[in-house]
């Protein structure tokens, strides 16, 4: 086994200074030749790049196959050049919060990876504005109520719990008060919307994935083949929304069952669980 080569080692012909361009890779002998994604393949007789803008698993994140466009680097799932990855979505829990002049730093982790996610503060604030206007909104219109307006507004189900040191006006009545508090949630995410964001938080966010070059891009004359088979990715979000645990468990359960799925399992049009023939047998007996 002297003659083994391992699988980081560059082919002979293959330069230290190599960078990866559309339709290369990197190690082409080493790489399984299996497409990732199973119902894609479809569109590779389309011309051009398809973009894929869609929810991942942070783990999936990790096999993107980085490449230069231009001046920017991009992404394409593995063996499917084809196909590149545009705005994204991910979720997560949050491990840890810093921040810099620029940017606010989540380490977040959904279970089957873990990942830095940037957000621009200037962003940020413009949410946290928005959150301002929300909020004057409504306290300016509790003081008087349209009451023309809520008659044909449906009553929520569950009663919000009311917002603390906020208060109505004495003669308001519950179910304006109801109604109130359900339109201010929906307009404030539960009133998450421009939060802080702090560590043991569930996230949802929406970006781009990147290479790590330090928050900046670098010129492409010198990004390196090492820097493409190095540098680690990263996540650069152009929204962040907190979630409650239980809807982050619903929504990652409805992601695992629909578009994860479907990106890798054959037979992602047949029912999530297929009952045994004697069970069936036992749903007809009991009839």
């Amino acid at each position: 086994m002297s003659n083994a080569v391992h699988w980081t080692d560059l082919p002979k012909e293959i330069g230290e200074d190599f960078v990866s361009h559309v339709g290369d890779y990197d190690y082409p002998f080493y790489l399984s030749e299996k497409e990732e994604w199973v119902h894609c393949k479809r569109l590779k007789k389309l011309k051009g790049k398809v973009k894929i803008c869609e929810p991942f698993l942070i783990m999936e994140l990790n096999r993107f196959v980085p490449y230069l466009e231009g001046k920017h680097v991009k992404f394409h799932p593995l063996n499917m050049p084809y196909l590149k990855i545009g705005k994204i979505e991910i979720m997560g829990f949050v491990i840890y919060a810093s921040q810099d002049s620029r940017f606010y730093e989540y380490h977040v982790d959904d279970g089957t990876g873990a990942i830095s996610v940037y957000f621009n503060k200037k962003q940020f604030e413009l949410t946290r504005q928005e959150r301002k206007r929300i909020d004057e909104k409504y306290s300016k219109d509790a003081k008087n109520i349209d009451i023309k307006l809520l008659k044909s507004q449906t009553c929520p189900k569950h009663l919000p719990k009311p917002r603390p040191n906020f208060n109505y006006p004495p003669d308001t009545s519950l179910q304006d008060i109801a109604i109130f508090e359900h339109n201010w949630a929906m307009e404030t995410n539960n009133g998450t919307l421009g939060r802080e964001i702090k560590r043991c938080d569930y996230i949802h966010a929406i970006g781009y994935c990147t290479l790590d070059f330090s928050y900046g891009e670098r010129p492409h004359e010198e990004i390196t083949f090492t820097n493409l088979s190095t540098v680690k990715n990263t996540f650069l979000a152009t929204k962040v929304t907190c979630l409650s645990e239980h809807e982050y468990n619903r929504k990652l359960y409805s992601w695992l069952n629909t578009v994860v799925r479907r990106r890798y399992d054959e037979n992602s049009n047949e029912p999530e669980f297929i009952p045994k023939p004697e069970d069936l047998q036992m749903q007809v007996e009991s009839s």
